[in-house]
């Protein structure tokens, strides 16, 4: 009877720690950071990836829109990082962001490539790994490659542009 007592109250902890959202959480969040050596906006074959850029990771409570949470990381030869997360951000709006780059001709940010949202939860949305990929982000050269202008060309060649 009491050992049936032992494993009721044993089984009824583990249900119920089940239930609690995990909040020790490592994440491993990969991206990579390039050059955008045409100005094109997006990556295309002269693209050159940075290395030792500086890519910040902020997630932002949603409810007072303050930064809860903050890490910064580099990229390696390849222009990738591997930054660690530690804990779950359940209800947090997060982002990989784009802080410094350590070429002079090419340290403006592309405003529509500078940011990239992630998830770092497991909360109710179904991911169960732990390594989160984020999209490329990219910063603009001064001035396009001579080759950009054929390149470009080239892309567009099939569109109603």
């Amino acid at each position: 009877m009491a050992t049936r007592f032992v494993f009721l109250i044993a089984l009824s902890f583990s249900i119920i720690l089940s239930l609690v959202p995990v909040t020790t959480a490592k994440y491993h969040v990969k991206g990579c950071v390039y050059c955008d050596t045409c100005r094109a906006g997006f990556e295309t074959n002269v693209t050159t990836y940075i290395q030792g850029a500086r890519v910040g990771i902020r997630c932002i409570e949603r409810a007072s829109k303050k930064v809860v949470f903050y890490t910064e990381g580099e990229t390696d030869d390849k222009g990738t990082y591997h930054i660690e997360v530690e804990n779950d951000h359940h209800d947090n709006i997060c982002q990989t962001v784009l802080v410094s780059s350590p070429l002079n001709w090419c340290s403006t940010p592309d405003p529509g490539r500078n940011r990239s949202s992630i998830v770092l939860t497991h909360y109710k949305n179904g991911i169960l790994n732990y390594l989160h990929y984020a999209n490329s982000m990219g910063f603009l050269k001064d001035e396009p490659l001579p080759v950009c202008h054929h390149l470009l060309k080239y892309y567009l060649s099939d569109s109603d542009v």
